[in-house]
């Protein structure tokens, strides 16, 4: 059983990351030598061919070469974007990396765009910087989590146990990581940061952020970690406010446009999906239930169940009338064979967004919360005691795969076919109304009449 910092450090560095460790401590020997040889550290990276592709494209991305001179050498690259940038690049394109590797990528994922988002939103608190000293600022945002992300990069066990807790309560994550890992996320920063010699600015951010950089660092930080969480953006734009000298107005408006490139520059690295989940968490006005529209729906779908439409348009209509009329942002339709505990999802409206359709298989195991409502093949509200009430932009993007929040599920079945359900929930933090659920039961009928035909 690994416990502690320091044995997860060792962990990640020996058995779970070597190559990048070992190309990292190569780095930080060449570039700390009082003669830094190019030729040296060209032969470091060519060693990894990953890491050569993420050096040059960066070397010729606008950030780094705004006269868009081809750069074609590995000497040239690194002239260009410097020592510290490309350990940067070489633990991100790492962990990139180990996305197409894991079978659940959901929190690897969260973690990376977090990262990159936590970069951009430093780098411009620290415009009045100078140019070496903004690329010291985005590269400690960026390492940050680097404990975090490389956790959840690698094959151990503990990681499905992890995820796991988030399950049941989301809100005593930090106590359940040093229940499983015998520490925290931070400390296996802090441990990694020192190790791979990332840098006194990041080391100073993880421990104690005196100076107004490691603050803008951590500012930045719990912006990426919180920015759909109206209640705690609040103070936290009030503490950016501070060290930006800016007003609230200002801030807003910046801070958004920075959210977009930093989702753009997620996938630049290879991180693919980044756009969609940061635009997908933008807060947006709540959906409200329509009843003329919810009539008019089911006048709708009864006139096509009596004319014999094809199966795929009605469950399209009955999918997209819930999110419209019903007033319920995500809908996705489950299914699977029957007497199977697995479901994928087959078809999904609203908000729900294409990133869902990449998600594996949910395993709906006598122990899951859905196994009882599906048992009974009654729609029904979820148990609020499993509920997170307040749930911020990761936990409602990980929804329902490996956190709930408040939701309405619809069991139905396919005799001969498939058996399945409709989950749907309120995206916004909203809570689901009475006449919403009502609503949702009428058009589970329409549903079931399809599978009937």
């Amino acid at each position: 059983m690994i416990r502690g910092a320091s044995a997860w450090v060792e962990y990640l560095e020996t058995i779970e990351l070597p190559l990048l460790s070992n190309t990292l401590k190569s780095i930080s020997m060449i570039s700390s030598a009082d003669y830094v040889k190019i030729d040296e550290l060209v032969k470091v990276i060519l060693n990894d061919a990953d890491l050569t592709s993420k050096v040059l494209k960066l070397a010729n991305s606008v950030s780094y070469n705004p006269s868009r001179t081809p750069t074609t050498t590995m000497s040239r690259a690194i002239v260009q974007i410097g020592f510290d940038s490309i350990k940067a690049i070489a633990i991100s394109s790492a962990l990139v990396d180990q996305l197409a590797k894991k079978t659940n990528q959901q929190q690897l994922f969260h973690t990376l765009v977090r990262s990159f988002h936590a970069a951009v939103q430093a780098k411009y608190m620290a415009s009045d910087y100078s140019q070496e000293e903004q690329e010291g600022i985005f590269i400690a945002a960026l390492l940050y989590d680097v404990g975090e992300a490389a956790f959840w990069s690698c094959s151990s066990n503990l990681t499905t146990d992890l995820e796991e807790r988030l399950n049941c309560h989301a809100n005593q994550f930090v106590d359940d990581q040093k229940e499983i890992l015998g520490t925290s996320f931070k400390a296996i920063s802090r441990g990694l940061a020192k190790s791979w010699h990332l840098g006194p600015l990041l080391e100073e951010a993880l421990t104690s952020p005196n100076s107004r950089p490691a603050r803008i660092v951590n500012a930045a930080v719990e912006l990426a970690h919180h920015h759909d969480d109206k209640q705690s953006m609040q103070d936290i734009l009030k503490v950016i406010a501070l060290l930006t000298d800016k007003t609230d107005a200002q801030l807003r408006d910046e801070l958004e446009k920075n959210t977009a490139k930093a989702a753009i520059l997620a996938e630049q690295f290879g991180v693919k999906g980044a756009r969609a989940f940061l635009k997908s968490q933008k807060s947006r006005q709540a959906l409200k239930p329509n009843s003329e529209k919810q009539f008019q729906a089911l006048l709708e779908i009864s006139e096509h169940l009596a004319t014999g439409k094809d199966k795929d348009t009605l469950i399209n209509l009955i999918l997209e009338s819930m999110h419209s009329s019903i007033g319920l942002e995500r809908c996705a339709m489950f299914i699977g064979k029957p007497g199977s505990e697995n479901y994928k999802i087959f078809k999904s409206a609203g908000f729900a967004g294409a990133h869902w359709l990449t998600k594996p298989e949910l395993n709906v195991s006598p122990t899951h919360p859905f196994y009882a409502i599906l048992q009974k093949k009654e729609t029904k509200l979820l148990p609020s005691n499993v509920c997170h009430q307040r749930p911020d932009a990761s936990t409602v993007s990980a929804a329902p795969f490996s956190i709930f929040i408040p939701a309405v599920l619809g069991p139905f079945q396919w005799p001969g076919h498939f058996q399945g359900f409709i989950y749907a929930d309120r995206l916004n933090q909203g809570g689901i109304e009475k006449i919403q659920v009502s609503s949702f039961r009428l058009f589970m009928q329409q549903l079931q009449l399809v599978f009937s035909m």
